[in-house]
């Protein structure tokens, strides 16, 4: 079997073994199958034979799992505008960063391969500096990746080439979308169709962390060479290997790192950060360090069903028509047998997000409350939130997501009394008392002088240095709900989020949360108490932020950005990614909130 190697961190200009003592993986065949060159190796060693069959269009697997994969957010993962506003800003950070080295400006703490890499890439030109846009692309569009977008340095280049900002990544080949690609050079249909088929129904054993079974993640692949599927077998996709069922595989991307930069989180405040890369998505080591690893049923496969992969991003599945059109026009024109419009489809898998985590992703219930109360007396109610999922709670990539408790009490006769946790129907803001009360992670970026002083006073405050993905190396608050069986000291010492004055205990996969309130003097009738767990993909901050900070026009504008399609029933004309996700946002209800729980319970009011 002839594999194609493709490992970890892409950010890498001289190719030389290295032990991966983080979650990547650097080895002298790290190829990303380049397009223009010689087949055969370059001086490095590094394959650069072609792909021998390309990757093509689910489409020619019209049944229903065709139907379940076209709704979900893998098929979407090279159509979302998050992704491409946050793409487009990391990119820009990271040439800020070069750029603001160059002038005299402050090193962050640098890993060996930010040590390595970073001085090398000061002198080169914005074309070839986005490197970050490599680290991105290979999860969210692994065909486009895969076909040659990207490539290994040579002697006569010595730096990553390829299309760093996503946009040369085509809907479809040229030729006929019947047939499949078996020539060099061309482009392959399926660069637009994010986690596809192909793909995943190619890949073999990966990287692992040296000396472990756990995967390096980042993004590191072993592909086949030839596609997967014969002519008899075109409606019947098949499994090629045996970890295609494993949970490494899904490790491979849900398991991100920055390469470049150290942690500067702190966790026993002694002065000293922890000696590590700093972690971006730790799902897959959330679920390693677990009860799940050990159980009969405990894979993510068991829980998230191929094809379908139910999660929690129920909005923007909605509204990402709105943007794209008719996603299978093309398709559909050319003889394939599905339909046109992705909508139903979208709409299942909405419905289907929904019920996947409505009550099974954790258990909502009343630790305590009292058996009465008389008008004018205070009493309080306390909520346990367990989580039933083999990762934390929330868990993925953590900007802007959040997870609270939606709390209302009341009589019948005089109306709400005491509430939290409301979100506002004007702006989508979660309106609570406490906003440590969220479960959140929340990072900053901290050692880049006044890199990132918006307003010019002199110093770095407030909001200036969140969100910033590229340049995140703090951890300063990560109050998630762990998985049953957390082993908390394997899971810091392997280099996952560090948690500062962290309170939950080896195994606990709960949180408590307790609320006081007064009961009216004019009450009457029974009080009833109603709790809400709900979870937003995207704080309105964190859109915001995408909105203002992506600042990258598309091609047609001038840019380095993917033009926007013009099939879809976008208003305000956007010039840039960003300000297409926060139109979807506006119209989707402002991301509206979905329900993970529920519970109620009744306190007899004593006269």
């Amino acid at each position: 079997m002839t594999l194609l190697k493709l490992f970890g961190a892409a950010l890498v200009i001289t190719v030389t073994p290295l032990n991966p003592s983080f979650a990547t993986s650097i080895t002298e065949s790290d190829s990303t199958q380049p397009r223009n060159a010689q087949m055969g190796t370059n001086d490095a060693g590094q394959l650069l034979d072609p792909i021998e069959d390309g990757f093509r269009s689910p489409a020619r697997f019209p049944g229903i799992d065709y139907r379940e994969w076209s709704g979900n957010i893998m098929s979407h993962a090279m159509r979302d505008p998050a992704f491409f506003a946050a793409l487009n800003v990391a990119n820009r950070d990271f040439i800020n960063l070069l750029d603001h080295v160059s002038a005299g400006g402050e090193y962050p703490p640098l890993t060996e391969l930010g040590e390595a890499t970073i001085p090398s890439l000061i002198t080169k030109d914005e074309v070839h500096k986005p490197v970050v846009g490599d680290f991105c692309l290979r999860c969210h569009s692994p065909v486009g990746w895969l076909e040659g977008f990207s490539e290994p340095s040579s002697p006569d280049k010595p730096f990553l080439r390829g299309d760093f900002w996503g946009a040369s990544m085509l809907e479809r080949s040229p030729d006929s979308a019947q047939a499949p690609n078996p020539l060099y050079g061309l482009d392959s249909e399926g660069h637009m169709n994010g986690i596809s088929c192909d793909v995943c129904h190619r890949m073999v054993d990966n990287t692992k962390v040296a000396g472990s079974d756990k995967a390096a993640g980042n993004g590191g692949l072993f592909v086949m060479r030839q596609e997967p599927f014969t002519a008899s077998e075109r409606n019947s996709p098949r499994v090629m290997d045996p970890f295609q069922r494993e949970p490494e595989l899904c490790g491979t991307c849900h398991e991100v790192t920055n390469p470049f930069l150290k942690t500067l989180t702190d966790p026993d405040g002694d002065g000293i950060p922890v000696d590590i890369a700093h972690p971006i998505e730790r799902t897959y080591t959330e679920w390693y360090y677990s009860s799940f690893r050990d159980k009969k049923n405990g894979r993510c496969q068991d829980c998230h069903q191929p094809m379908r992969f139910a999660g929690a991003q129920t909005w923007l599945l909605a509204e990402l028509e709105r943007l794209w059109g008719p996603i299978d026009q093309t398709w559909s024109d050319l003889g394939y047998a599905v339909p046109a419009s992705r909508q139903a489809a979208l709409d299942e898998r909405v419905a289907d997000n929904r019920n996947f985590v409505d009550d099974k992703a954790a258990r909502l219930t009343i630790v305590s409350k009292p058996n009465s109360l008389r008008p004018g007396q205070q009493g309080s109610v306390r909520f346990r939130i367990e989580n039933l999922t083999g990762h934390k709670l929330p868990t993925g990539y953590g900007e802007g997501r959040q997870m609270w408790l939606q709390v209302r009490v009341w009589t019948k006769k005089n109306g709400t009394f005491f509430e939290d946790g409301m979100v506002d129907s004007e702006t989508g803001e979660v309106l609570v008392a406490d906003h440590a009360d969220i479960f959140e992670i929340e990072a900053v970026a901290e050692g880049y002088d006044n890199l990132l002083d918006d307003n010019n006073d002199g110093s770095v405050t407030g909001r200036e240095n969140h969100f910033h993905f590229a340049l995140l190396n703090k951890v300063i608050k990560d109050n998630r709900i762990p998985p049953a069986g957390y082993d908390k000291a394997a899971y810091m010492a392997d280099g996952a989020f560090i948690i500062p004055a962290d309170t939950y205990e080896d195994g606990q996969n709960w949180a408590e949360r307790e609320y006081t309130f007064t009961v009216p003097s004019n009450a009457r009738g029974n009080i009833k108490v109603e709790a809400k767990l709900l979870y937003k993909t995207f704080s309105n901050e964190y859109i915001d932020f995408l909105a203002e900070k992506d600042t990258e026009p598309t091609v047609s504008n001038g840019g380095h950005a993917r033009d926007l399609p013009t099939t879809g029933s976008m208003t305000s004309n956007p010039q840039h990614w960003g300000e297409a996700l926060k139109e979807l946002y506006k119209v989707s209800g402002n991301g509206p909130a979905v329900q993970f729980g529920r519970v109620k319970g009744e306190i007899r009011l004593k006269r």
